[in-house]
């Protein structure tokens, strides 16, 4: 595949709606992360774009969620037992209010939703009273909750009295191996639904139709100090526009995450699923 263009930097990939929101905030969170990250997912989303117009819009946002959240979820690390419970709950509430990156937010917010299922759900409670009084029960359903609990715990345990740092660093990674997964599922599907040959591999940018790149402005240079006496340039400039800072909007207070207070732009923001049947897999 040709990647187009060498001022990766200058660059910048952007969703549309044709595709799930999460894949959407994904993008522009691992963007945001490095400029360098440009250079590293564009195959990915030349590939995904491209499998994507084999697939219905049903299939399209089904896998691409269950990729993101199975993916971001999985791990090899030595399991966590500590049981959800409302320190959990705080923990999560506070690292929401400490980052300003919509796709954290989004997966703080997931984390938050599945620990608050978990500490309202009486099979939970009777699982913890019963592994408490060290009673041995093979259940399924208290296997599914504790692999569940554990799974959270892993991504709670990331998060320090310091900050977000070492829950981002150990996201990173995770979001580009998530694109690669929904890259190579919707191959998959699409091999699968195509009744002819895939279609060519994607040479530009500008064939994209899932997705759009587009030209990053280049940062301004900061405003020289203004001479005691002088008036500024939006001084002089104020009788003509009209414009004075007085009257430009002040930004709001209400949070995003509430639906009512949701700006349009992030509204139906994907809320983790309830099913648990997927848990098996691992």
């Amino acid at each position: 595949m040709n990647c187009i263009g060498s001022a990766y930097a200058e660059k910048t990939i952007s969703g549309s709606k044709d595709l799930p929101l999460e894949i959407n905030l994904l993008v522009d969170s691992v963007q945001a992360t490095s400029p360098e990250n440009y250079k590293k997912i564009l195959p990915l989303v030349m590939n995904i774009d491209l499998y994507a117009r084999s697939m219905s819009k049903e299939d399209i946002f089904l896998i691409g969620k269950i990729e993101v959240y199975k993916t971001l979820l999985k791990n090899y690390a030595t399991p966590i037992k500590t049981p959800i419970d409302g320190a959990t709950v705080a923990t999560l509430r506070s690292a929401m209010k400490k980052t300003n990156d919509n796709f954290v937010k989004w997966f703080l917010q997931a984390l938050l939703k599945d620990s608050l299922d978990l500490t309202g759900s009486p099979i939970y409670k009777e699982f913890l009273l019963q592994k408490n009084a060290n009673v041995k029960n093979e259940k399924i359903e208290y296997r599914k909750l504790e692999k569940k609990a554990e799974l959270i715990q892993f991504w709670v345990s990331k998060i320090t009295p310091e900050g977000l740092d070492a829950f981002t660093n150990e996201l990173t990674p995770k979001m580009l191996d998530a694109l690669k997964n929904i890259q190579n599922s919707f191959y998959l599907m699409a091999k699968e639904a195509s009744m002819t040959p895939l279609p060519a591999p994607l040479t530009s940018e500008a064939d994209l139709k899932f997705f759009a790149v587009k030209d990053v402005a280049p940062a301004k240079a900061p405003k020289a100090p203004v001479a005691a006496g002088q008036k500024s340039v939006e001084d002089i400039l104020a009788p003509i526009t009209d414009i004075t800072p007085a009257d430009l909007p002040k930004p709001t207070e209400e949070n995003w995450l509430e639906d009512e207070n949701t700006p349009p732009s992030l509204q139906n923001l994907p809320k983790p699923s309830n099913d648990a049947e997927w848990l098996q897999d691992f």
